[in-house]
């Protein structure tokens, strides 16, 4: 496990090093693939309230399949079909418990604003999540969680969303992976099959509450007709964390005290900022993320 780790770890650094270098190139080269830029942790805590917002500012309008076509033919109902597509602005406010040691429920509001459409609420999501392993410093997490979302926009989709999400930590390094599923709900689904959607975290603790890393996140919204990977969505990017928790678990250390005495959890903030740039043309060039969490 700890080789595997440690030719992980290799490989993240070196992916790390060129994103970053990336970023002090350009920050106009590459659309984020899932608006918020979440990477879910399988970690539970009974009793604890967790309140979250998750933004993000978007530039570069995505390029649709017939964009092409459209150069060529002069426009007219491409321009149409392609109204709303990709986002300027995206924000998401959260509220998750701790029910019991393994079970935790959330619900989320989700708003933005489209290249071509005005600010609004675009969705309302409820989510279960169970803890199958316990990460407890070194060694893997485990959870799986199940969401169904509610479309708040005329003439878009309910969702349902399921899946794993796993944590490897070795000392500082942590990789966490959300791999989940997707399948559209109701009469206004555009997709037949079910999608995809990704993202993994490589952090690496750099300071007592202070952590770098990269993240990356994509989507697939429907693997009947995948198309080419250039007109799904793709997105990397580096990201700062903030994390003043004194749990060496949570990046991947050596646990908690066992002489440690339980009591009220205490309030924490924290936050991570970054950059995402995409990847393929159905994704906007970059976007700029931030996450704050408060937990009490």
């Amino acid at each position: 496990m700890r080789q595997i780790l440690n030719m992980t770890r290799g490989f993240v650094w070196t992916a790390m090093l060129s994103v970053l270098a990336a970023a002090g190139l350009t920050i106009s080269a590459t659309k984020p693939a899932l608006a918020e830029f979440e990477i879910q942790e399988s970690q539970v805590e009974k009793g604890e309230t967790e309140v979250e917002y998750r933004g993000a500012v978007h530039w570069g309008k995505p390029k649709g399949e017939d964009d092409d076509d459209d150069d060529e033919e002069g426009g007219g109902v491409l321009e149409e079909e392609e109204e709303g597509e990709g986002l300027r602005q995206s924000h998401d406010f959260e509220i998750q418990y701790g029910v019991t040691e393994r079970i935790l429920l959330s619900t989320a509001l989700t708003a933005d604003e489209p290249f071509d459409g005005d600010f609004d609420f675009s969705g309302v999501e409820i989510e279960g999540q169970y803890e199958l392993i316990e990460r407890e410093g070194d060694g893997i997490g485990l959870a799986f969680i199940g969401a169904y979302g509610f479309a708040t926009r005329g003439g878009e989709a309910d969702e349902i969303e399921f899946g794993p999400i796993v944590e490897l930590g070795s000392g500082n390094f942590l990789l966490t992976t959300n791999t989940f599923l997707t399948s559209q709900v109701g009469d206004d689904r555009e997709t037949d099959g079910l999608g995809f959607e990704y993202g993994w975290r490589a952090e690496q603790k750099i300071a007592r509450k202070w952590g770098v890393g990269v993240e990356m996140f994509g989507e697939i919204e429907d693997l009947s007709h995948a198309g080419p990977f250039d007109m799904q969505e793709h997105s990397i990017g580096p990201t700062l964390f903030y994390n003043p928790g004194e749990d060496d678990d949570d990046i991947g250390g050596e646990g908690d005290d066992e002489d440690e005495i339980a009591g009220e959890p205490e309030m924490e903030f924290t936050f991570n900022v970054g950059v995402q740039f995409g990847l393929t043309d159905a994704t906007s060039d970059t976007a700029l993320k931030f996450q704050g969490g408060l937990e009490f």
